[in-house]
């Protein structure tokens, strides 16, 4: 549900009341001193905290200038809402903290003590990966030793150049809210655009001879409850996104009506900044000749990319949207995404091929894009390579291993805004299937008659599955690689005897991985019987808790994938194979599961398991099919089976490695 409001007399019909929209306007009865006692026991039982009040006020002045004010006002009732007591304020020089004040109530509400310097600590919001940047944070923290206590912070916040407009979250999760409001007001000639997700939530609109506000509010909301598997908490919950028209950033103007006049503003904003030094274009020509076609030529240019630049961050004024230029990106071999993406842009322009910068969000779980609400939405920059004739690549220019061409579940299967001279054009980036992203487990593995064993692992990542592999080995040194590794092994106890991690040190799609591994006490020995748990690392556990009723969409996994494992142990001599579990097939229209036990010649149990996901997002109706086939599929992964033997209280332990006893 999309809105828009241009002016007095626009909304007539939604007027609800004639008078000003004051900060006072709280509902009937509503506690001001925050006495615990005033607080509906139904509402606040089983909380840990209860939102008494949440006051957010955006006053924008004009395009570029805009005030925020904000007041919130908590109820802390047990230890495990103590963290309410801290407000964490970013700010920047384009937006200056102004005003910061806290307060503690006790039970009765008395005011017990204000925030003072002692209690409050600024620093750099600087990342790990980030060279410059403006921005810094504010936090704040006031405790109270008696429970319950309310806490109240208030701020303001000076805008100076706007691109983004609040959006309004009346609610967290698992803490009731008492009282929360929202007050958008706008001077006249100045366009206000907004949409509401969640609730048929439309504003109660004022307006008097220089000004309109839009006001929204919430009031007795119980606990919020994310569902598990299933979109961003963004998109789960009540909100109210709003947006400018027009906008204005250091100068510099922009229209978000539309696409075309966002993805314009974006392709302006960095006109000029594609020229290359002479070796660089030197480099380019040198790269390309004798290519047999432009994909070729692209590859080799990413690859040349990818070999002299590194991914930094620098975020100062308008390079939080301006890229620097290509020159020095070349010259210093550094710059974060815009930077990088446009110095890509820049080889690519010298061979005489196209290509835009997109604007997406990225993230696995990101929130959703809303195509029908223009704006800024996005965190990151790709590239898209137009090749002619339908044909295109994407590229991610601040990945430095990543295969050409591959996205991967961090900006696959979303919206993206292709910023063309032209304007800007909303485009879907590619989605994966399941026959792309593959794990291949092959494993062999030596029992003792003690239930220790030795086992070698061969592992084969293909698309998606090989992400997570390269990107935290190919770049580290041994002792980081093995610290990863023992944290990636799902196994109670284990030893690295040997691990190859040189297929993770290419730009492939596909990473092979050799492991061999000691696992003390693998099988549990009870008596003369050997308890073999069959599924040796790649186990589900988790079963989806039981909903009464699924509102949201079921989002099983970030892509689709397969998983294959074969497993054969060799069993110790004189044991014989007592029970094995029956075979299973789980099978739904999204997912298939399968496993099985061969007891195969000369003392060996092989072990068979394959998943295939085919579809990453299901209706609300089939939480309960998708929930009972992982419970199905947890139960099968726990099988065990049985190996027995006369009974040998004396048996030794027979060595691990080389020749059996």
């Amino acid at each position: 549900m999309k809105r828009r409001f241009r002016g007095p007399g626009a909304w007539v019909l939604l007027l609800a009341v004639a008078s000003p929209a004051t900060a006072q306007d709280f509902p009937a009865g509503f506690d001001e001193t925050f006495a615990v006692s005033s607080l509906d026991p139904d509402l606040s039982h089983g909380a840990d905290a209860v939102v008494r009040l949440d006051l957010l006020r955006f006053d924008v002045h004009d395009p570029g200038r805009a005030t925020q004010t904000v007041r919130r006002v908590v109820t802390v009732l047990s230890p495990e809402g103590r963290d309410q007591s801290e407000l964490v304020v970013p700010y920047g020089r384009l937006r200056r903290l102004k005003k910061l004040t806290g307060r503690i109530f006790d039970a009765e509400g008395t005011v017990v003590r204000r925030l003072e310097k002692d209690d409050q600590e600024d620093r750099s919001a600087i990342s790990g990966s980030t060279l410059y940047e403006e921005e810094r944070v504010r936090l704040a923290r006031l405790y109270h030793d008696a429970y319950p206590y309310t806490v109240e912070f208030a701020y303001e916040i000076q805008h100076d150049g706007l691109i983004n407009w609040p959006t309004w979250y009346p609610q967290e999760e698992g803490m009731p809210v008492v009282f929360a409001r929202f007050d958008l007001t706008t001077p006249l000639g100045v366009d206000a655009r907004y949409v509401v997700q969640g609730a048929p939530l439309e504003p109660e609109i004022v307006h008097d001879k220089r000004q309109t506000t839009l006001r929204w509010q919430v009031s007795e909301q119980p606990a919020l409850v994310i569902e598990p598997f299933g979109p961003a908490w963004q998109d789960q919950v009540i909100a109210v996104r709003t947006a400018p028209a027009t906008f204005e950033i250091e100068g510099t103007r922009g229209d978000m009506r539309s696409w075309q006049s966002f993805g314009r503003w974006y392709h302006r904003l960095n006109e000029g900044r594609a020229a290359l030094p002479a070796v660089a274009k030197r480099d380019v020509l040198l790269l390309t000749a004798g290519a047999s076609g432009a994909r070729e030529k692209v590859q080799r240019l990413y690859t040349y990319m990818q070999e002299r630049t590194r991914y930094v961050s620098v975020q100062l004024g308008l390079g939080g949207w301006q890229a620097f230029n290509a020159a020095y990106v070349h010259e210093r071999g550094y710059g974060d995404c815009k930077a990088l993406t446009n110095y890509m842009q820049a080889l690519l322009d010298e061979a005489g091929i196209a290509s835009f910068p997109a604007l997406i969000r990225a993230g696995s779980r990101a929130p959703r894009v809303l195509p029908d609400f223009p704006g800024n939405q996005f965190n990151h920059v790709i590239l898209y390579v137009d090749l002619g004739d339908g044909d295109g690549v994407w590229l991610e220019s601040t990945d430095q291993t990543a295969p050409f061409g591959h996205l991967g579940a961090f900006t696959e299967d979303r919206y993206a805004l292709l910023a063309k001279p032209g304007g800007g054009e909303l485009v879907r980036t590619p989605r994966s299937h399941a026959a792309q992203n593959q794990r291949v487990l092959q494993a062999r593995v030596r029992l003792t008659p003690s239930g220790d064993a030795a086992a070698e692992i061969q592992t084969h990542h293909t698309g998606n599955e090989q992400d997570e592999i390269r990107q935290r080995v190919a770049t580290r040194s041994g002792r980081e690689r093995e610290r990863w590794l023992y944290e990636y092994i799902d196994l109670p106890s284990f030893e690295i005897v040997d691990a190859d991690f040189s297929a993770a040190e290419k730009r492939s799609l596909s990473v092979a991985l050799s492991l061999t591994l000691t696992l003390p006490r693998y099988a549990a020995r009870t008596g003369k019987r050997l308890f073999l748990p069959l599924n040796l690392l790649h186990r589900w556990t988790y079963v989806p808790p039981a909903e009464e009723r699924r509102t949201n969409a079921v989002e099983i996994f970030p892509y689709a994938f397969t998983h294959a494992d074969t497993i054969v142990y060799e069993v110790p001599a004189g044991f014989a194979v007592e029970a094995v579990p029956d075979p299973i097939e789980v099978e739904t229209p999204f997912l298939r599961y399968a496993a099985r036990v061969e007891v195969g010649p000369e003392g060996t149990l092989a072990y068979y398991r394959w998943v295939e996901v085919t579809d990453v997002s299901i209706p609300a109706e089939s939480y309960d099919r998708f929930r009972d086939s992982m419970r199905q599929i947890a139960q099968a992964d726990r099988a065990q089976a049985v190996l027995v033997a006369p009974p040998s209280p004396d048996a030794e332990r027979a060595p691990l490695f080389g020749p059996s006893p």
